[in-house]
């Protein structure tokens, strides 16, 4: 076997910095609550990593499955602090998955980071208001917003956006799912390779362990680090929880008011789809503001608890893209105030397009940055269970 160490120095890059301090002890597997049967976290992939074998890195679950709960970096003896190995790791998996070569980019660079994103929102706000008239006189309400930005344009860039994060997310999981069918099993049977009719009971039954692990977050607190001490809600799969089902909620919400509702009319709060944006505000700003906070806060990344060694990791890319968040969700839930509550000034039309044009960056780059885990991390874990389920039954002894 040809070893090729530029591997490791790669991921130095992606933020593994104390990773050559590992001696392969062990003590991290045996450590991580997630390892189990063939599971090696995270001894395996920094295994791979020395070894310079990126292939069989990205295409092993573990990079999906870790959730960063720190025990391992709390019992390293080396302080190789495999946790946020494990963290590059991922990061490395996003970059190499993608063939444009724009996620690499992003991941590493802060500049070509804060120059794409100034690009992106000098383009979205010219589409936007390249054919708005004067701004609305009066009262702000939703028809003013639509006057101001016509809604013919806000549905065709909506289209289009839909239609290119569509194509580009079936790219990178095809890509994905080619890397992890090649994986080697490294215990028990292998899956039946004979021609066969798909086996879509497995498929069907992956898909529901997967929804049910993703809803309630039951690995990640399981391997939670954080101690009773933690209040619940400032958990990181709390917090985690918060984003991913405000987000989820708003888009649902959205969907929802495109389909079945008047663009041009307002609604009562209390009407069930308002109601469904509103909470679902609350919620995504709720996780947002608190994910925020806490990586702004100056912890030293040897010092404190697992959670506050996680959060002083945050890298100036990834912090970029949570602030994007962070600023969509507060003018989100800031416009539908604004629109219950009689007001005249002109400065919300600002607001409304700040709100848009970042919401339609964050689609154009959502699978080019950290959070594309969302797509990822589900996908990894529904060809887990499917690979697994559908290896034939042997024969009793």
């Amino acid at each position: 076997m040809r070893v090729q160490p530029s591997l490791l120095i790669e991921l130095q890059r992606y933020g593994a910095v104390d990773a050559a301090a590992c001696f392969d002890c062990g003590t991290c597997s045996a450590t991580c609550p997630l390892s189990s049967g063939d599971d090696a976290f995270p001894r395996r992939m920094i295994r791979y990593a020395r070894l310079g074998k990126a292939d069989h890195l990205v295409a092993s679950k573990e990079v999906w499955l870790c959730h960063h709960c720190g025990e391992c970096s709390e019992t390293c003896p080396r302080q190789a602090n495999p946790a946020e190995f494990m963290a590059a790791a991922r990061r490395f998996a996003i970059a190499r998955l993608d063939p444009s070569g724009l996620s690499r980019r992003l991941t590493l660079s802060g500049g070509f980071t804060a120059a794409t994103v100034a690009v992106l929102a000098l383009f979205f706000a010219g589409v936007l208001i390249g054919r708005a008239p004067r701004l609305p006189d009066g009262r702000f309400s939703t028809a003013g917003m639509l006057h101001f930005v016509p809604f013919a344009v806000l549905h065709d860039v909506g289209v289009a956006l839909l239609a290119l994060l569509g194509a580009l997310a079936l790219v990178i999981l095809v890509n994905m799912f080619w890397t992890l069918a090649r994986a080697p099993v490294l215990s028990g049977p292998e899956p039946d390779r004979e021609p066969g009719v798909f086996p879509l009971r497995a498929a069907l039954r992956a898909l529901g362990l997967t929804l049910a692990e993703v809803v309630d977050h039951r690995r990640q607190r399981t391997c939670s680090a954080e101690g009773p001490q933690e209040p619940l809600l400032l958990r990181r799969w709390f917090v985690h929880l918060s984003i991913m089902g405000g987000f989820l909620g708003l888009g649902a919400a959205t969907a929802l008011d495109f389909l079945f509702k008047d663009p041009y009319a307002d609604v009562p709060p209390w009407s069930p789809i308002r109601l469904l944006g509103i909470l679902s505000g609350l919620v995504f700003t709720y996780g947002t503001t608190v994910a925020l906070v806490r990586r702004l806060r100056p912890d030293r990344p040897t010092s404190g608890t697992a959670a506050q060694r996680y959060y002083a990791h945050t890298r100036g890319p990834d912090l970029v893209f949570l602030f994007m968040l962070w600023v969509t969700a507060v003018t989100g839930f800031a416009l539908t105030v604004a629109i219950y509550v009689p007001t005249t000034s002109a400065a919300w039309y600002g607001v409304f397009l700040l709100h848009v044009v970042l919401a339609m960056e964050l689609l154009v780059l959502l699978p080019f940055t950290k959070f594309a885990h969302a797509v990822y991390r589900p996908a990894a874990i529904w060809f887990w269970h499917f690979r697994r389920l559908r290896i034939p039954a042997q024969p009793a002894r």
